[in-house]
Order: C-alpha cells, then sequence, then structure tokens
C-alpha cells in the first residue's frame, strides 16, 4: 500500500511549496504542492490549431480549453503553467490503445534505477521523459507504431536520443523553450547511458529484454551518432520520416504503409553519405 507524508517543515519564509513524499514501492516520490490560480489564458504557440498528429480527436481543443495555471514564482510575483494541460495530454494518450505510457513507465524506471544509479546522480527527471513521450506520440502518430511494447519503448527512445546529442528538447506546449538549455547536467555522459541501454537494453533491464516483443533485441547499426545531429542543422529534419530511418537503424521501424517506407526511404538516402562516412 502506497504511503505518503506532508513535511510542514518545508514551507519556510522563501520557499513556496510543501513537500510531499510518497512511497510507490520500489521508490519514493517527491511532489511539491503549491497554490494554484486557474486562468483561461491561451497557449500562443498553439492557437488555432485544431488538430494535434498521434492525439485523440478532439483532445487538443478539450485541453487548451482549461487555460494555463498561474503559480507562484516569487512571494510577490506569478508565472505561467501548463504542467496541468501535459498531464491531461498524458492523459489522453492513456485513453488510446497501444503501450504509450507503458513506454514511459519502463524508461523511468531505467532512467532511476541505470541512468541515475538509484537517484544517487543527477540526470533526467520524469518532466523530461514526459515531454519526449508527447513529442513521439505526434511524430509517430499510427497506432501500428505503439502496437508492441518494446517498438514503443524504441520510438520513445530515438527521440530522446536526438534531443540528447542535439541538447535541444522543445517543450511540447511552448514550442521556442529549449528544456535543455542551461542545464547543469553533463548531457554527454547522459547521452552515453541511454546511447548503452538502446544498444543492449537487457543490461538495465530485470527481464530479458526479448521479453518486450516477439524479436529479438535491437542493436544500433553504423551511422547513428551522424544521423543524431541532423535536426540541429536543419530544423527540417524534426519529422517523422527522420525518426523512422533512425528506428530502421534499430531494426525496429516495421511499418507497412507505403506512403511512410517511401518517405523513409528518401531521407536514408540523403543521409547514406554520413552513414558510410561514420562507418
Amino acid at each position: 500500500m502506497d504511503t505518503g507524508s506532508l513535511n510542514a517543515a518545508s514551507l519556510r519564509e522563501e520557499q513556496l511549496h510543501l513537500s510531499l513524499l510518497v512511497s510507490s514501492g520500489w521508490r519514493t516520490i517527491s511532489f511539491h504542492v503549491v497554490p494554484v490560480v486557474r486562468r483561461r489564458l491561451g497557449v500562443p504557440v498553439l492557437e488555432g490549431a485544431q488538430q494535434m498528429p498521434g492525439f485523440p480527436e478532439g483532445s487538443l481543443r478539450r485541453v487548451l480549453s482549461q487555460g494555463v495555471d498561474l503559480v507562484p514564482a516569487s512571494a510577490q510575483l506569478w508565472r505561467t503553467s501548463t504542467d496541468y494541460l501535459l498531464t491531461r495530454l498524458l492523459g489522453e494518450l492513456g485513453s488510446m490503445q497501444g503501450h504509450r505510457l507503458d513506454s514511459l513507465s519502463i524508461l523511468d524506471r531505467v532512467n532511476h534505477e541505470s541512468w541515475r544509479d538509484g537517484g544517487r546522480t543527477d540526470g533526467l527527471t520524469f518532466g523530461h521523459l514526459k515531454m519526449v513521450l508527447l513529442w513521439a506520440s505526434e511524430l509517430f502518430p499510427a497506432p501500428e507504431d505503439w502496437a508492441e511494447l518494446q517498438g514503443a519503448v524504441y520510438r520513445v527512445l530515438v527521440v530522446l536520443l536526438c534531443c540528447l546529442a542535439t541538447r535541444t528538447l522543445p517543450h511540447f506546449l511552448q514550442r521556442q523553450h529549449n528544456l535543455l538549455q542551461g542545464s547543469s547536467l553533463d548531457l554527454g555522459a547522459v547521452y552515453q547511458r541511454v546511447e548503452g541501454f538502446a544498444s543492449q537494453p537487457e543490461a538495465a533491464l530485470r527481464i530479458h529484454a526479448t521479453h518486450l516483443g516477439r524479436g529479438p533485441p535491437p542493436r544500433i547499426s553504423s551511422g547513428l551518432k551522424a544521423l543524431l545531429q541532423l535536426p540541429a542543422s536543419d530544423p527540417a529534419y524534426w519529422a517523422t520520416a527522420y525518426f523512422d530511418v533512425l528506428l530502421d537503424k534499430f531494426q525496429v521501424f516495421n511499418i507497412q504503409d507505403e506512403g511512410r517506407i517511401s518517405a523513409m526511404q528518401s531521407i536514408f538516402r540523403k543521409t547514406r553519405t554520413l552513414g558510410s562516412e561514420e562507418s
């Protein structure tokens, strides 16, 4: 049974939250309880958008109609927060068939136990992984992308690897904001750990990687690092066809749609020289 404790001692004059510690069985999760003012302020970057690929029809309109929140920025100032909207978007993903939220759960545990040494070292947060899943859901909108657990995990992984390699993780609702900019994390070290897991997942899992799906564990083929840098030089690569090339590098593309295959092959031909140079 989960238990929790509220630490009122953390509410000092200079702090703006209460800390709530909840044991989930395999780790303790810290929540910050803050006052919220609900306002019907729009999200400028998405105003006018009617549909978001990879999400249920009408979900974008329903979620954005809630408006952003105001939360304390200091004792005198407030700031906008999209945390509630992001949580609602995750809920929309959870209403769909497939392994979207399962992939997030697996990578959250791998991040805590392996990439962050059981929470003893700094690293990615659940917020980072949540943002990557939202992007992966938009970039891989087809139900077949999420039908098998192994493929679902790798769809989140290829987006995460690209973000770490380019040191750019755009906020899903405020896309001009880079969540990795100014980070004190050693992103190079984090990348190495994530790539190591992608190359040999069974080393970090308590179950064998073949239990994630019917196929053998994916392995990295040549040219990956050069490919991961492409969106930094040309934002047009931040598209499904480019990430399909990355999936193909991990041998988990497995898509039958002829249009997507053709688009992926077109991007692959453009990047073939980069791959041959690295190999």
